[in-house]
């Protein structure tokens, strides 16, 4: 009896720590895990990232404009501050 609550309880540490190992990789490779990453390097490539991340966010809200305009949409409805 006692052999099998050790088996079992050691199945169970090793499951746990097999999926926390597990769970923190696929964090790690997510969008938000990677930009975690480029934030914390050090020096300048973690700089560059950071500008480049700012840089496409930036076109992409410029561009978002464009399309808003093409379409007629007023931009000034969506600019402004919405109520909640």
């Amino acid at each position: 009896m006692v052999k099998r609550v050790f088996w079992v309880a050691l199945g169970a540490s090793v499951g746990i720590l097999a999926f926390t190992k597990a769970s923190r990789t696929l964090r790690k490779f997510s969008p938000a895990g990677m930009a975690d990453g480029a934030a914390a390097m050090p020096g300048a490539v973690g700089g560059a990232v950071r500008g480049f991340l700012d840089d496409v966010h930036y076109a992409a809200a410029e561009r978002e404009m464009e399309l808003y305009r093409v379409l007629g949409v007023d931009v000034r409805d969506i600019e402004g501050p919405r109520d909640h």
